[in-house]
């Protein structure tokens, strides 16, 4: 897993790649968790992200939560086509906010 950031006003922009499993989820929660206070706009950039486990997905809850507690926003960005399947299937294409 490599998580590259990159911080434009109050938007944060994290490409994610490789797998997202139970090691991984928790070392992105843990980074997006100590964003500066100023980030009230985090895109998740799932382009190159192989595989998302549940644990993942979790994450991917936490991570709303984190950004509705501080009045922001999350988007899902450039996610491939293995990963929309799995929103789908799950239905998290329902309730996350996904660019597509």
């Amino acid at each position: 897993m490599n998580i590259e950031k990159n911080l434009i006003g109050n938007k944060m922009t994290m490409t994610l790649s490789g797998k997202i499993d139970a090691i991984t989820a928790p070392v992105i929660e843990k980074e997006i968790e100590v964003l500066p206070k100023e980030v009230t706009a985090l895109d998740i950039d799932l382009e190159a992200v192989a595989y998302i486990s549940s644990a993942g997905l979790r994450m991917l809850i936490s991570a709303q939560q984190q950004m509705d507690e501080r009045n922001g926003s999350l988007r899902i960005v450039k996610a491939n086509d293995a990963i929309l399947e799995i929103f789908e299937v799950t239905g998290f294409s329902e309730f996350l906010p996904i660019q597509y």
